[in-house]
């Protein structure tokens, strides 16, 4: 699945133990591959016919499994939620069923042992169309002619196949699966493999696909309804982009995409995609992200499909690099699936890292690699953190199986590869790549064969350096103390745990592959393995980075006089190197290793460097300083202090866009202008209420980028006329991604009055079904424009409603992680106590963790305002900072 969009999509089951798992270091083994399922009965072959019922939202199947025997047994236990079996037969013979459907466990039960050997199962059953994205699932939406239609969908991962058939749904028994689906004539239907037949009786069709190689259930695919699609070959592969009516053209871009994505992927891992198509199917909500389900993946249609006339440049990344990643699974994940789920990190962290890889390929003006430092600082800032997990996790659940889809697993997942990669060199890595996949096509893994293969094409001890970074929790800080003498410098170098709050009574350790690239020099790799070590850092007196282009997951703390020659050098430096530096310094004031003005200096270093990352994280950090003196005394020289910090970059880039900008410039600008409106710059304000009155006389006066920035900053502060204005734009736009720009631009609204009346069209029913996911969202905007304690008490007294159509471990996670976003809204004990009383028991952990980052959030607060007021107060008024 894509990850930061979709995080986790199964049900939760109270308190199930699925058993201890394997060790990770342990090569794949199916008897000691853990799970709940007996391993005694193995099925082979699944032909499985289901009949829903469009109207009813039931549905009724029968299935034949053909199953392997290994040992003698009286019972044959499998999966189902939510289903009912009506009869059960033992190669013919009937046998009795009972279905435990708190334990998602059904058991079929024999008057005598079943004998090693081969047999089959017949099943008849019925069961539930889902309005949440679980199992089979139905989705309204809006055709373009205003008419409410649903399409039918599938979301199996994690543990939900088990509500559509009754299956072993746990990821080692992969089986092949040949799938007829009994629906509407009008319907078209699409799964893993091209149609063998379709027949049509009346007002029905009968569609037969052909049978899927070996592979996991949560990989199976049913989409259907009033769809059309486009297509073209890509070496013999038929690709092809579904969508509702009236939508197939704004998939070209996709289709376009994603051929070159498979000549990429066919070349790379040195076997050519194994299906004779590949769908790319666009659902109209059902869930925010994608699933790679086998030959048949998923899509909210928001990034599938890109209209140049309404869409943004954002969108139009999004498609290429969820395309991307989606495309990498169909090796890494489909062909070869991880053993279980705590080895999830080898399916999401590596198509993270493939995608990135491709998509900076395809697109180096985007500089996806720069971008990827940003998700790595998301990854550490998670990571910094006690309630962290270490990216191999032990897991014991449904629910802690839903939960492994987050940022470690994916954002710190692909930061480890490139570190990995860096370090081994990028040709040893691919024939490690490739030899890996080769051995284990059509089965499945554990880390272990990953770091086998690699250590074979390296040479390096691969497993060693692996084991504390995957298996352990958090990440090093690297303190250096240089020394000089005959104008050559060294630094002694000490490793130790980073925390953003706490200390941990542990001591860990890492085999750090460190980066070092003195300003000019060549950069070279030494395998820090100690605690403390010393090594060579070019002469003294030159800039030096000790993490080189900012590979290596891990933070530097430089002793003064060297951090002093870095910032007097600052833009002598790579940009990578730059991006590092001020990210370090940032989350070292965070955790009280510096103090505000260190990091405010530094920033002021960027002056008018028009790049796209770098001052994606001052922003952040700028607007983090904001909140916290939101109300307080200092609040209005804060925001003076940080409109002339911006201003340099805005008075380089300005409103429009330049002959020569590149993508990432362009979304820069947009960036720039939008924080300088939200910290009140009144030429700013005054230029966007201008452009947005020619937008509404004559929309084709702003691109889609300029609508987002412009819209923001009139929303932000609306009179009542304006909010109308957007309201009216909301309701009339014809794209998702249209109405989300003016629903979040109401949202950001000063005024109180607006803002409640945001509130309440989150729960009126305006929004259409399809933006169901948003409305929690706009609630949370709310509470970020400074109505923070309105919005929570809203939200207290509607959550049942904004998260109705969610799934159970959406609805969950979205409570458990609520207090992030109301952190200043009420005490810290209020806050844990509603959610804690609003989730089970088995959520404690995602609670635990959203308390975690609240109770920080406000320590933080409390230590900034007294350095910004003073450092802000030290600034002569109207001198250049």
């Amino acid at each position: 699945m894509y990850p930061i969009l979709k995080h986790a999509l199964a049900c939760i089951a109270l308190g199930l133990a699925l058993g201890a798992p394997a060790r990770a270091e342990a090569p794949f083994n199916f008897d000691t591959t853990p799970g709940r399922l007996p391993k005694t009965v193995v099925p082979t072959d699944y032909t499985i016919a289901v009949v829903p019922n469009v109207k009813a939202h039931t549905l009724t199947g029968t299935e034949t499994v053909v199953l392997s025997v290994r040992k003698p047994t009286r019972t044959i236990v499998f999966n189902t939620l939510d289903m009912t079996i009506g009869s059960a037969r033992i190669d013919g013979i009937a046998a009795r069923v009972r279905t435990d459907n708190a334990a998602q466990l059904s058991t079929v039960t024999l008057a005598s042992p079943l004998a090693i050997g081969t047999h089959t199962l017949a099943l008849a059953y019925r069961g539930k169309i889902q309005r949440s994205d679980e199992g089979l699932f139905y989705q309204p939406y809006r055709t373009p002619d205003g008419k409410t239609k649903e399409m039918l969908g599938t979301q199996m991962e994690s543990t939900d196949a088990r509500r559509m058939f009754p299956g072993w749904d746990e990821p080692a028994f992969r089986a092949t699966f040949k799938l007829t689906v009994t629906l509407p004539a009008k319907y078209a239907a699409v799964s893993n493999t091209p149609i063998e037949s379709a027949v049509t009786k009346g007002a029905l069709k009968t569609t037969t696909f052909a049978r899927t190689p070996k592979m996991a259930s949560y990989l199976v695919v049913l989409c259907a309804g009033d769809l059309e699609s486009i297509s073209d070959i890509q070496d013999g592969v038929k690709i092809s982009v579904w969508t509702t009516e009236g939508k197939k053209e704004h998939g070209r871009y996709a289709l376009a995409s994603a051929k070159k994505i498979l000549a990429y992927y066919d070349d790379y891992f040195g076997i050519k995609f194994p299906l004779l198509k590949l769908d790319l199917i666009a659902i109209p909500g059902g869930f925010d992200g994608a699933m790679e389900n086998w030959g048949g993946i998923t899509f909210n249609e928001q990034i599938l499909l890109f209209d140049p006339a309404t869409a943004s440049l954002r969108q139009k990344q999004d498609v290429f690099a969820v395309e991307a990643h989606e495309m990498a699974h169909q090796w890494f994940g489909d062909l070869v699936t991880m053993a279980w789920w705590d080895n999830l990190w080898l399916n999401e962290g590596f198509a993270s890292w493939m995608g990135t890889k491709s998509t900076d390929h395809f697109n180096p003006d985007w500089h996806a690699w720069q971008g990827a430092l940003q998700e790595k600082s998301t990854a550490m800032d998670t990571d910094a953190r006690l309630t962290t997990h270490p990216i191999q996790q032990k897991i014991d659940t449904e629910t802690q199986a839903a939960a492994a889809f987050d940022d470690i697993t994916y954002l710190k997942g692909q930061s480890f590869l490139r570190m990995l990669e860096s370090y081994l060199g990028e040709a040893p890595f691919r024939a490690g790549i490739r030899a890996y996949i080769a051995a284990h096509k059509y089965s499945n893994s554990t880390t272990a064969d990953l770091w086998s293969a690699l250590t074979v094409s390296s040479g390096k001890p691969v497993a060693a350096i692996a084991r504390a970074w995957t298996e352990q929790p958090g990440f090093p800080l690297v303190t250096a103390m240089a020394t000089c003498a005959g104008g050559a410098r060294s630094f002694r170098l000490e490793q130790n745990r980073f925390l953003l709050g706490g200390t941990e009574p542990g001591r860990e350790h890492w085999d750090i592959p460190l980066g070092v690239e003195p300003i000019g020099g060549p950069r070279t790799y030494t395998l820090m393995r100690t605690a403390t070590t010393n090594v060579s850092g070019g002469a003294c007196g030159d800039a030096i980075s000790l993490n080189a282009r900012d590979i290596g997951f891990y933070r530097v703390q430089y002793d003064p006089a060297t951090a002093g020659t870095n910032r007097k050098n600052f833009g002598t430096l790579a940009v990578e190197d730059r991006i590092s530096m001020l990210d370090d310094s940032w989350a070292l004031v965070q955790a009280g290793r510096a103090n505000v003005p260190t990091y405010l200096g530094l920033a002021a270093r960027v002056g008018a460097d028009p790049n796209q990352t770098e001052w994606n994280g001052i922003l952040g950090a700028l607007q983090t300083m904001a909140q916290d003196e939101s109300g307080k005394p200092g609040e209005e020289r804060f925001r003076a202090y940080a409109r002339a910090i911006e201003h340099p970059v805005f008075e380089k880039v300005g409103w429009d866009t330049k002959p020569g900008d590149d993508v990432p410039t362009q979304q820069l600008r947009q960036a720039v202008i939008g924080s300088l409106g939200a910290f009140g710059d009144q030429a700013i304000i005054d230029e966007a209420r201008k452009r947005f009155a020619a937008f509404v006389e004559n929309p084709k006066l702003l691109t889609p980028n300029e609508q987002v920035v412009v819209t923001g900053i009139v929303g932000r502060y609306a009179s009542q006329m304006t909010y109308d204005q957007l309201h009216g734009l909301a309701k009339n736009a014809k794209t998702t991604e249209e109405k989300r720009r003016y629903y979040f631009a109401m949202a950001g609204a000063k005024s109180d009055a607006l803002a409640q009346e945001t509130l309440h069209i989150t729960v009126s029913g305006e929004m259409p079904a399809e933006m169901a996911s948003v409305r929690v969202g706009l609630v949370q905007a709310v509470a970020t424009a400074g109505h923070p304690k309105r919005a929570w008490e809203f939200y207290k007294a509607n959550y049942a409603v904004l998260m109705s159509s969610l799934s159970t471990f959406e609805q969950v996670l979205g409570i458990a992680q609520a207090p992030d976003a109301f952190w200043n809204a009420a005490p810290v004990a209020d806050l844990e106590a509603f959610v804690r009383k609003s989730v089970p028991a088995d959520a404690a952990p995602q609670v635990a963790k959203s308390i975690e980052r609240v109770k920080f959030r406000r320590e933080l607060q409390a230590r900034l305002v007294p350095q910004l007021d003073a450092y802000t107060a030290s600034i002569p008024p109207g001198s250049k900072v």
